[in-house]
């Protein structure tokens, strides 16, 4: 197992509170380089992705979780809308920001996989009342989705990670299009399972799609032209995203990921061997599993960036290897010189689990990145106290 771990975690003390009043209990946990403070928002919420944003329009981000919003700074809950619960889950496996019918108002895009749905909330604007829902699309079970520019044109589009297909969803506002538009383009069906992620593979400049057995190389038009599929490795079921970044700092791109129902982080190192492509699959760590979610983010502000993951909360209702386990949260920092991940402790058995669609950022606008972690233990916030008067 090739990580360096960092076992200075402070104990936690877990204060609970009233599912009636969401105010945060918080307490301290750290790391040698890092401290976070962990404020509870609502341990009663069972929703697994989570949105922040200024709702309000107040100046102050605000949180967005299921059928509520949280106003900040104290928390207090507000209604959204009726969310559809389906064997038991709430709909909503992804909390996406982004402003769809382009009115100055952030909405919520939501990729499902029980209702097998797409759909946006749309924000109320001034007044804040309920969220009409908009359905987009039913195109299949879909674990979560992520935006990215896929067509290069600075807008963003949507990407589902899906069973039973492959392809990306653009927006076409009213202006350009007389009227709002979802128009969805094929990558490849060979794309399709558990697991996806995009980036360029290859640096000609374009994102290309990464899927658990390959991945697809976007043509120079990726509306209409065919995506060429490339099966050049095969990763299991993977975390959702599939990180594409140059780990080793070489000149190319490689795959970071966790597995989502089993142990084990790994990356996957790009190189040419006589003109060719290979892959070297590297073990970070198997010590806990079901790391669905993880982020590519700068919590230390170093400049280097880390890959974020945390165990998922009963995803399968406790049948997933190493279900019982502690709830863990890690940062892996790539040390250039070891060529190896170095492991620092978040949270090393606490209340918080990823769930789908995890938040990094700076929610208390003090320079730094935060954590919003939503679950079905719970929606919490990990302050990262880096540039916070605490931490002096």
């Amino acid at each position: 197992m090739r990580f360096a771990s960092n076992l200075h975690a402070g104990l936690l003390v877990l204060l609970f509170g009233s599912c009636q009043n969401p105010a945060p209990t918080s307490t301290d946990i750290s790391t040698e380089e890092l401290t976070f403070k962990l404020h509870e928002i609502n341990k009663e919420a069972l929703y697994s992705s989570v949105a922040t944003m200024d709702v309000d329009k107040d100046g102050l981000l605000d949180i967005v979780h299921g059928g509520t919003w949280y106003e900040a700074p104290d928390w207090e809950p507000h209604f959204v809308t009726e969310v559809e619960v389906i064997n038991g889950r709430p709909d909503g496996y992804s909390h996406l920001e982004i402003d769809v019918n382009q009115d100055g108002w952030q909405d919520i895009v939501h990729v499902n996989f029980r209702s097998k749905s797409i759909y946006w909330l749309e924000h109320p604007g001034a007044e804040l009342g309920e969220w009409p829902k908009h359905i987009v699309d039913v195109p299949g079970p879909m674990e979560t989705g992520r935006l990215h520019d896929v067509d290069g044109d600075g807008q963003m589009d949507l990407v589902p990670s899906a069973w039973e297909f492959a392809a990306w969803y653009e927006i076409i506002p009213e202006e350009k299009g007389g009227e709002l538009q979802w128009v969805r383009h094929e990558i490849n069906p060979e794309g399709a399972g558990h697991g996806s992620g995009f980036g360029d593979i290859n640096g000609d400049g374009r994102g290309d799609y990464v899927g658990t057995k390959g991945w697809a190389e976007a043509p120079e038009d990726p509306r209409n032209g065919q995506w060429t599929w490339h099966a050049e490795f095969e990763l299991g079921r993977t975390s959702m995203p599939i990180v594409v970044a140059d780990v080793d700092e070489d000149g190319d791109s490689d795959l970071i990921y966790a597995i989502g129902h089993d142990y084990g982080v790994y990356w996957e190192e790009q190189s040419t061997i006589d003109g060719k492509r290979n892959w070297t699959k590297h073990l970070i760590d198997s010590t806990w599993s079901q790391g669905h979610s993880p982020l590519w983010v700068d919590l230390d502000n170093n400049g280097r960036k880390e890959f974020v993951a945390g165990k998922r909360y009963w995803a399968h209702e406790g049948k997933d290897p190493g279900a019982t386990d502690p709830l863990v949260i890690y940062r892996y920092e790539f040390d250039p010189t070891q060529k190896a991940f170095q492991r620092y402790t978040i949270q090393a058995n606490g209340p918080a689990g990823t769930g789908l669609d995890p938040k990094a950022i700076d929610l208390d606008k003090d320079g730094d990145l935060d954590l919003v972690l939503p679950g079905r233990s719970g929606l919490y916030w990990y302050e990262n106290l880096l540039l916070s008067p605490a931490s002096d």
